[in-house]
């Protein structure tokens, strides 16, 4: 049997590889979010994933999120304001 060459479509049908799409880490899924892993930075993304409701799970201690998750949220928060 061959492997597929394909890679499997991220969460939320977004296209992307699983393993560009899954974040791992207060500093990754701050850089993805301000553009910046800075210390305030990382303390902005534990604050939205306790208080904001920002979509992000635990995996082995570390905070990890999908960046098409983020995406949708941020989305519909635009949506709501």
């Amino acid at each position: 049997m061959s492997k597929s060459a394909t890679p499997l479509a991220g969460a939320n049908g977004s296209g992307l590889p699983l393993a560009q799409d899954l974040m791992t880490g207060a500093p990754a899924i701050a850089a993805f979010m301000f553009g910046q892993d800075t210390e305030t930075n990382r303390r902005r993304v534990y604050h939205a994933a306790d208080k904001l409701g920002l979509p992000c799970f635990k995996l082995g201690g570390s905070l990890c999120a999908r960046r098409s998750t983020i995406l949708r949220w941020i989305e519909q928060q635009e949506n709501a304001a």
